[in-house]
């Protein structure tokens, strides 16, 4: 009986002792069983650790990317400087820390609380890109590091229809080339139409996606030329997703690394602003809302992110995928020939402080060459559409306006004459603004357009300029000048209009000349015969038989009008104005020298004198 306690006594301990385990979770050791949630996607890969200085956590979504929870008005600019420096072992001594106290000193006392900088190491992929080709680097390849390419959606509907046909096509021309080949031959033939039926190798992304969160990315390039030091800073805007401006530096010193590159940071730097503008129903007034306006301490003190009365906007129209929230495919629109210009800033005086204050609001007028039917910005508001205002910044004191013929840039516009108006900034303002003869195109087809033209007349940066050919206004251009150093406008051969549009006014003179010749000789032969002088009323006959009449111009309007059929030179646009002068002048013709006169003088002197004796010589 005791052994059979004891041996239940024993049961009973090692069964407490196993459920004491199972509740305790002691087991098997399971450190080296992978989670699912540590698994990355096929696509998404965690970017290699860089040397980096933001070590701030971020909010994130479910899908790992990053949340934009950035207050227009009232949040500072996120900007990253991405330095990326050749194998110079001179550059080992960069103290990234020291560097990003530095500049971020140098542009807190520049602007205050509104911009926030970080210094970052390029992801791997672009850094190669960043050290030895920054001319090239665009924002969509930035922002191809963490987003998917954007697709073409009509081409890829269109393409499923073919894509079935195209496999059996490439499988059959593959098994026609093994056939007729070894094995190694066979290897290259299906390598190749893989390579030809277009299959897309996955994109590889960089998780999470900084970009919504960003505002500003700086790409650096630094360069050792054998101790003096070549320094390119390019600024990318991430919410216009475009390129902006760059600028690049020359020094002997390390030590000044961080203040080069806040001097070329300060040169390009462009204040971005929100646009609401619907040009069916705002006319030419469009609402702005600056970035960060609302940490301004004191307006009237001025601040570099903040826009002033007559500063230049270029707009830029962001159109965003609906599930991705990232441009779409040709999203980004950079609108041409059209600019923005502020006339209004909105402040209100905060008694307690004793300051100025500003909460973003702006107020500013399109100018466009195009009609706002034609102007993407001025398409009507809807939650898949952002408009952006990047300020102009003028980097010389001209630009070079060239003028090309439409559909022939080796083909130059010479002689043109340019014309400079600026626009007011007052819209109360009721006085005209002066319209200035800048000259006229050289052999180029350019002329400079210089900053200067309406200075000390507190007028804006921007100029609209008017092209004239002969007395037709060809285009009405808006420019910055020194915004760019040359600016292309490509407009319609007009000089083929200006030869016949002197052509018909030259016949038209002449149709008015031989108008009064007729009625002066039909005056004077008239005149002879009520006076029965036969023989001056002949010579005068004479006389008249030699003024072109109806017939012969027409036959010279034919004779003109076949050349210009057989002209390819000549400009579909142009084409229609020749033809209405054609038209103009036959009736200009046909009304002044309407009738036969020769043919009703002669009857009339033959009706008096009788017919003349084709046997006795003329006198």
């Amino acid at each position: 009986m005791n052994t059979f306690l004891i041996n239940f006594r024993s049961a009973l301990m090692i069964s407490s002792t196993l459920l004491l385990l199972a509740v305790l979770g002691c087991g098997l050791d399971d450190s080296n069983v992978p989670a699912a949630a540590d698994i990355a996607s096929s696509d998404v890969v965690t970017p290699e650790p860089a040397a980096t200085v933001s070590t701030g956590s971020k909010p994130k979504s479910s899908k790992g990317e990053v949340v934009d929870l950035r207050n227009w008005v009232f949040s500072p600019y996120e900007m990253r400087l991405w330095i990326a420096t050749d194998n110079s072992p001179r550059f080992q001594t960069i103290q990234n820390d020291r560097l990003q106290q530095e500049v971020r000193s140098y542009v807190r006392n520049w602007a205050g609380a509104t911009l926030n900088v970080e210094l970052e190491t390029p992801p791997s992929a672009i850094y190669s890109d960043i050290v030895h080709n920054l001319a090239d680097v665009t924002m969509l390849d930035i922002a191809a590091l963490y987003e998917k390419r954007p697709v073409d959606k009509q081409a890829k509907l269109r393409a499923v229809q073919y894509d079935e046909e195209k496999k059996k096509a490439i499988e059959a021309a593959v098994k026609d080339r093994e056939a007729e080949s070894d094995a190694d031959s066979g290897e290259t033939a299906s390598s190749r139409a893989t390579d030809d039926g277009g299959e897309e190798v996955d994109q590889v992304l960089i998780a999470p996606n900084p970009l919504p969160e960003l505002d500003k990315i700086y790409a650096v390039s630094l360069h050792d030329r054998g101790g003096v030091f070549e320094l390119q800073l390019v600024e990318f805007d991430t919410n216009a997703r475009v390129r902006v401006l760059a600028a690049s530096r020359k020094f002997r010193n390390l030590a000044v690394l961080s203040n080069q590159i806040f001097s070329c940071l300060q040169e390009v730097f462009s204040p971005i602003s929100r646009i609401q503008y619907n040009g069916m129903t705002d006319g030419k007034t469009a609402s702005i809302e600056m970035r960060s306006a609302g940490l301004v301490p004191d307006v009237n003190q001025g601040s570099p992110i903040l826009l002033q009365k007559g500063d230049v906007l270029r707009p830029v129209v962001r159109k965003n995928d609906r599930k991705t929230h990232a441009p779409a495919h040709e999203g980004v629109i950079e609108v041409i020939w059209t600019y923005m210009f502020v006339n209004e800033v909105i402040t209100h005086q905060e008694e307690s402080l004793n300051a100025t204050r500003s909460n973003g609001s702006a107020r500013g007028e399109v100018v466009s060459t195009y009609t706002m039917l034609r102007n993407p910005l001025a398409a009507r508001r809807n939650t898949a559409q952002q408009k952006y205002g990047l300020l102009v910044r003028p980097t010389s004191n001209s630009s070079l306006l060239k003028i090309t013929a439409m559909g022939r840039d080796d083909y130059s516009l010479q002689g043109y004459n340019v014309f400079a108006k600026s626009p007011k900034i007052d819209l109360a303002d009721e006085s005209d603004t002066p319209t200035i003869r800048i000259g006229q195109t050289d052999w180029r087809g350019g002329i400079e357009i210089d900053q200067d033209i309406f200075a000390g007349q507190g007028k804006t940066k921007l100029v609209v300029i008017y092209v004239k050919n002969g007395q037709r206004v060809l285009a009405r251009l808006p420019i910055v000048p020194g915004y760019r150093p040359i600016e292309t406008a490509s407009l319609p051969n007009d000089d083929y209009r200006l030869q016949f549009e002197a052509f018909f006014v030259g016949l038209q003179n002449s149709v008015l000349d031989y108008t009064i010749q007729r009625k002066v000789y039909e005056i004077r032969i008239k005149h002879h015969v009520e006076k029965n002088e036969e023989k001056d009323a002949r010579e005068l006959l004479v006389e008249l038989k030699k003024v072109p009449g109806l017939e012969d111009l027409d036959q010279l309007l034919a004779t003109k009008e076949a050349g210009l059929q057989d002209n390819p030179l000549i400009d579909s646009t142009i084409r229609p104005q020749i033809d209405r002068m054609f038209l103009q002048t036959r009736e200009l013709i046909g009304e002044f020298l309407q009738g036969n006169l020769l043919l009703e003088m002669t009857k009339l002197v033959n009706g008096k004198f009788g017919e003349p004796d084709l046997n006795v010589a003329s006198p």
